[in-house]
């Protein structure tokens, strides 16, 4: 339904933000409503978490990227809108939730019940989208539950790509649940390139000009933490109840949002 994307720069072994360029360009094919970047900079005050969106195709953001202005760690979303109207960019990924800033491949089916369950810890919806969901539980849940507790209890199909906010360890956290695919390449010196498809992944590390020393496809419930140019912990997750009344979506067509559509 989407193309998300990221990466995680140790010792200068490629730009991010060529990068975050050449995946915005490479995952407009899953998606052309709407599209973003976040990304982890440093400032005199720390770590800021710096998000770049609209409701522009993937390579049209991609060119108002201005050199060195992404930091090392970062995530990438082209949006395919099945719900919640792109012109209103709360709608659009990376998704904001006060702690987490987050992309999503895929469709949370009960995230009504999720946000009605966060409603004591003061947590207010945002947006339209089914994806806030997500990443609002992630980030708002019940304390006594850990993430990868609150991973299982998201039902639907996903593959989930987050940052947390100000995190001073710049770690990049990735998660296949069910269904939506997700693929990554780690090269010599630790850095990674996260892509929705092996395809998406390989062609960008072709136009990078670069190789990769592993490469890994996730299998459903794997979940991944990458700090320092380490993969410091694959987490199985218990994966949540697959649903199967979400269609296939087709990419050689327009959505129902896309500019020119229905």
């Amino acid at each position: 339904m989407c193309g998300i994307g990221a990466f995680h720069v140790v010792g200068g072994e490629f730009d991010p933000g060529r990068c975050a360029r050449i995946l915005l360009r490479l995952l407009e094919a899953r998606g052309r409503d709407a599209s973003g970047v976040a990304w982890h900079e440093a400032s005199a005050s720390g770590i800021e978490t710096m998000i770049l969106k609209g409701d522009v195709k993937g390579s049209v953001l991609a060119e108002s990227i201005k050199p060195g202005e992404i930091g090392s760690t970062g995530i990438v979303h082209t949006r395919w809108a099945t719900q919640g109207d792109p012109s209103f960019n709360v709608n659009n990924h990376p998704i904001d939730v006060e702690g987490i800033v987050g992309v999503h491949n895929g469709h949370v089916s009960n995230d009504s019940s999720l946000f009605a369950r966060m409603s004591d810890s003061g947590y207010v919806r945002k947006g339209q989208v089914d994806s806030e969901a997500a990443f609002a539980w992630l980030a708002h849940g019940p304390e006594s539950q850990s993430i990868v507790d609150r991973m299982a209890e998201i039902r639907g199909n996903a593959a989930l790509l987050w940052l947390e906010t100000g995190d001073g360890r710049q770690r990049l956290h990735a998660a296949r649940l069910t269904t939506s695919p997700l693929a990554m390449g780690q090269m010599r010196g630790g850095s990674v390139i996260v892509a929705s498809t092996d395809a998406i992944l390989m062609e960008a590390a072709k136009r990078l000009n670069i190789a990769f020393e592993f490469v890994h496809s996730f299998e459903e419930g794997d979940y991944v933490i990458v700090e320092g140019g380490r993969i410091s912990d694959l987490i199985s997750v218990p994966m949540p109840k697959k649903i199967s009344s979400v269609p296939l979506s087709s990419y050689g067509g327009a959505s129902l949002f896309e500019k020119g559509g229905k």
